[in-house]
């Protein structure tokens, strides 16, 4: 108490005895935002007014939710002329030493770094490898203080932590709709804009930590091309070859939510639209789904996949380098060993999804590989039978999910079935980046301790696994059957619509392609490595694609009982299937052109079949070496257009005038009015701050629709009747047209 008293010796006393001081502090620190028992009580209040509360009327309730909750009586007379005060001394001569101390950037002293293994593998000795997230902050902000303090500047500690308590009452939330705009998990992490251009970037370390590679290419889902999967590999050789670098930091650019504010008290209900990457594709995408895809490119593309794949193995196997992944979306199964390898430290979140049944999440041009993600399933078997928990995995569950349709692994399976390490809310990628970045200069052989740590204590419990559910049925149906014909036999003990779903899925399929992949799921309980599964599934995609390739006569004359031909290696092709030589590649394709034909050939018409970019002012001038149209992305969208250029907007004088338009613009408050509370710890010169106050984006909303009317009516007045209609572009906004060459010619003859 020490600190808090001496607070105060610089200032005239105050009528507050001790114990009112600390219930001051209590009540004012307390998190309101976050109490979900207040929170109900006041929404049962205010639903039924017509205005919200006032300051003063939200004062009341908290006082007596104080004090019938914490049996704690506040006055708030006495409460108020307390905050008045502040809270710390401005001559305070600890204050600069300890604002020094928090900026101090620790992740790039060298000394520091080279200490952490001894930190971190006392924690562990004292089992403390599994801290939550405000412990192992504890033991780390110790850490730094010992370090600071012995090598930089002599500062108190004690003093140090007093001082940060009441740094965080003092900013602690007064109104109770603070919540909407503060106190909430630091976001998306790190997320690039659109880059059409560019479709990874990577960050080195300062020193030593780790190496951060972000893909950012939303609006392509994240599909990866042949010339992306080599950019990849070109990103993650630096791992291997640079000493500095201690693992690998991998994260995705999903794409944004267009889910709204959710009420707390309604169901959760979670809606795909995020993509960690939509599979690996070949080719321009075709609008005919049964056009077949060129033989010798499914080859390329399937050797470059597996290749980069056991590059990525080999930094965690070889080189003792931990890769981090971040998922969190929709994981196509043409491209599932990207983000569920066995290799690293595989990090999920509520948006991540994945499927072993075909279903729409699978791009039209993927690449044609009907038994993709046979190594995940192999490890799914391999952990059921290895599973001694209370609730293992239900046996045969391998075969169950190759045959179950449009079965959606989320986070609880994904955690339940062994293909995700940890589980994080989505909320806290930034957290996450910053808790990885600071503890990965850990050097080998303990970062990924190191990394595990720092993922341990933002790890939050999925839920319940939604596998358990069906877990007799799946052993009774699965479990024991040593056919397809077993599997189908025992689904007909059962007349509900789950058997039906999965027999007549299994009717749909090609016989043969069922047959292999239900023995090729049993095959691989007899390999090990990834190099071995992943040699299998393409020697089936090979065979089966001659196969498909034949005539009906030749099918048909094929016995299943030959099905073991499918199963004889192709040694020469898979000798070489892990040896895929990126670099070369890269300079044979300087460009991306599966990519741009596939933005070409999507909505780059126009109706009248002439390219729309020649009707855009800007676009009109963009043409490539070989004469054509550059079509950006990320451009607002215009009927029969499909941009993907981020500065085209911007360029664009009809677009850019739009509010709603790509360019961002600076949000400027203006000042509370005169007569509005001032509320202690609320920043009003925050946007954010006064749309949440119930008072003041009342009155902005009246002043909006005022603004607009006298817009509509100056438009109304200002465009003529005879002007062509363009899609896009909205003509009741006045700087659209003083954009327009046409209209503002014509009001410069008027003046």
């Amino acid at each position: 108490m020490a600190a808090v008293s001496e607070k105060y010796q610089h200032q005239a006393p105050l009528p507050f005895s001790p114990t009112e001081l600390g219930d001051f502090h209590r009540f004012h620190a307390h998190p309101w935002d976050t109490d979900d028992q207040f929170q109900a009580g006041l929404r049962t209040i205010t639903q039924t007014q017509a205005m919200d509360p006032s300051f003063s009327e939200l004062l009341k309730m908290k006082q007596y939710y104080f004090s019938t909750r914490m049996s704690v009586q506040i006055n708030l007379d006495n409460y108020l002329s307390w905050r008045k005060h502040p809270e710390q001394p401005s001559d305070d001569p600890n204050v600069p030493i300890f604002k020094r101390f928090d900026e101090y950037n620790f992740d790039t002293d060298r000394k520091f770094q080279q200490g952490l293994p001894s930190i971190i593998g006392q924690l562990i000795k004292d089992g403390k490898s599994t801290l939550d997230k405000a412990a192992l902050q504890k033991e780390m902000t110790k850490a730094k203080a010992f370090y600071y303090a012995r090598f930089i500047e002599l500062f108190d500690f004690p003093a140090y932590l007093g001082w940060k308590e009441m740094e965080k009452s003092q900013a602690g939330p007064a109104c109770p709709y603070a919540h909407l705009w503060q106190n909430k998990g630091k976001g998306s992490g790190n997320e690039l804009e659109e880059d059409a251009q560019k479709f990874l970037t990577t960050t080195q370390p300062l020193s030593t930590g780790a190496l951060q590679v972000h893909i950012h290419s939303p609006a392509t889902k994240n599909s990866f091309t042949g010339v992306r999967l080599a950019k990849m590999s070109q990103a993650f050789a630096e791992a291997k070859t640079e000493e500095s670098i201690t693992s690998v930091y991998w994260t995705v650019n999903s794409g944004k939510s267009t889910h709204n504010e959710r009420d707390p008290e309604s169901e959760i209900v979670t809606k795909d639209e995020k993509w960690f990457s939509g599979g690996v594709t070949v080719g321009a995408p075709s609008e005919n789904a049964e056009s077949k895809q060129d033989s010798a490119q499914v080859k390329e593309r399937l050797r470059q996949y597996y290749s980069l794949v056991d590059e990525i193995n080999a930094i965690t196997n070889e080189h003792g380098k931990p890769v981090v992944r971040i998922v969190d979306g929709i994981v196509s199964l043409s491209a599932a060993y990207l983000a569920f390898g066995a290799a690293g430290q595989r990090v999920i979140t509520e948006n991540a999804t994945l499927s072993f049944t075909p279903s729409t999440t699978e791009a039209i041009n993927s690449v044609n590989n009907p038994f993709a993600g046979l190594y995940l399933l192999a490890q799914i078997q391999a952990n059921s039978k290895n599973d001694t928990s209370a609730r293992p995995l239900p046996k045969g569950v391998a075969h169950y999910l190759a045959f179950c349709p449009d079965y959606i692994l989320r986070g609880p399976d994904l955690r339940k079935l062994g293909l995700a390490d940890f589980f994080i809310s989505s909320s806290k990628k930034k957290d996450i980046d910053e808790a990885i970045v600071s503890v990965a200069g850990c050097p080998p052989p303990h970062t990924t301790q190191a990394i595990r740590m720092a993922l341990n204590a933002e790890v939050v419990y999925p839920g319940p696994a939604k596998i358990d559910v069906w877990r007799s049925e799946i052993e009774e149906c699965f479990g024991d059957a040593v056919s397809l014909k077993d599997i189908v036999s025992n689904l007909e003990k059962y007349s509900n619509n789950w058997s039906k779903s999965i027999r007549a899925y299994i009717a749909s399929l090609e016989p043969v392609c069922a047959e292999l992949l239900f023995k090729a799921i049993e095959k691989t309980a007899e390999l090990t490595s990834f190099k071995e599964i992943a040699q299998l599934e393409y020697r089936l995609t090979q065979r089966y694609s001659e196969f498909e390739a034949s005539t009906e006569e030749e099918k048909t004359t094929k016995a299943l009982a030959d099905l073991g031909d499918f199963f004889v290696p192709l040694e020469a092709e898979e000798a070489e299937l892990f040896n895929f030589d990126f670099a070369t590649y890269l300079k044979e394709h300087q460009e991306d052109k599966e990519l741009a034909n596939s933005v070409s050939t999507s909505t780059s018409i126009g109706e009248n079949g002439a390219d729309a970019t020649q009707a855009c002012p800007y676009l009109i001038g963009k043409v490539t070496a070989n004469g054509e149209s550059v079509v950006p992305s990320d451009h607002p969208q215009i009927p029969g257009v499909d941009f993907s250029d981020p500065e085209a907007a911007k360029a664009c004088p009809y677009l850019a005038s739009k509010e709603d338009g790509t360019q961002e613009k600076t949000e400027v408050a203006a000042p509370p009015p005169a007569d509005h509370p001032s509320i202690p710890g609320v920043d009003f010169s925050d946007p954010e701050a006064i749309k949440a106050c119930p008072f003041l984006s009342a009155k902005n909303k009246r002043e909006e629709a005022t603004v607009m009317a006298a817009k509509e009516k100056e438009a109304s007045s200002a465009m003529p009747s005879d002007h062509p209609v363009i899609p896009g572009v909205d003509f009741s906004n006045p700087d659209a047209i003083k954009a327009c060459p046409f209209l503002s010619s014509q009001q410069q003859q008027l003046a």
